[in-house]
């Protein structure tokens, strides 16, 4: 297989964003990281996209962050961290569309967060995670941190980013990483599934909910804003449509 920078790809309103460097293990570097970034700023400005998949090539998700290019220095900034990837992780939270990651194998450092920055993932059993931060004394960057509190909580956190030992499949969905665990024959069928219900529902009303969560989690919702989303989506034709058909089954009795 030919390795290559992250790919997008449509397949209707389902678009996959892949991994694309199994040789490598799909680690990440500067020049991944900004391919990922022009995709997010595609995907963003898509409205005929429903739903994104995150994946990967071959057997590991990733190899996270390019530590060769860490042992160099590329420690990065205090908000994003080693090449920038918080701000990856930070677009990928931020997309309109619900992001499903297709966790199909171990992930290891900076794709932990990047993976956590999707709204559901879904994995299989036997896979593992490692967050190895703590064992090579690197302090991991405030986003990661910040997105990672949020969304499994503080306990959960420091088990992952401060004991810097081996997760188990199980071990993540009881904590909550992972939404859902799937047989590994049964992973694209559980994923599709999903997709398949995600794409099903009102864009706007998903749109909405998903950005009035995360203003809520982060707190940082302020009622305009909540209130603008609720608006917009209450004017959808698909909102009218909906209710208008609800009104005239009642009247038939």
């Amino acid at each position: 297989m030919t390795e290559t920078p992250p790919i997008l790809e449509r397949h209707g309103a389902i678009a996959r964003l892949r991994l694309n460097r199994p040789a490598l293990r799909n680690r990440l570097g500067a020049d991944d990281l900004a391919v990922l970034l022009g995709h997010c700023a595609t995907l963003a400005a898509d409205d005929s996209v429903r739903v994104v998949v995150f994946e990967a090539a071959g057997p590991v998700f990733s190899a996270g962050f390019d530590l060769d290019a860490l042992s160099r220095g590329d420690t990065g900034d205090a908000e994003d961290g080693p090449g920038g990837i918080g701000r990856v992780g930070t677009a990928l939270a931020a997309l309109p569309q619900p992001v499903i990651a297709r966790l199909h194998g171990n992930l290891y450092g900076g794709a932990v967060d990047l993976a956590l920055a999707c709204d559901f993932r879904i994995g299989v059993t036997g896979m593992e995670l490692l967050m190895p931060a703590a064992r090579i004394g690197l302090h991991y960057y405030r986003s990661g941190l910040a997105r990672a509190v949020e969304r499994i909580g503080p306990d959960a956190t420091r088990l992952l980013f401060v004991s810097a030992q081996t997760i188990d499949a199980a071990t993540l969905l009881r904590i909550g990483y992972l939404t859902q665990l799937a047989a590994a024959d049964g992973l694209d069928a559980a994923i599709d599934a999903l997709a398949a219900r995600l794409e099903a529902n009102a864009p706007l009303a998903v749109r909405g909910m998903k950005a009035a969560i995360a203003g809520l989690a982060a707190g940082t919702l302020d009622g305009e804003s909540f209130a603008a989303g609720l608006d917009a989506a209450h004017r959808d034709p698909a909102f009218i449509e909906a209710m208008g058909a609800l009104r005239a089954k009642k009247r038939g009795g």
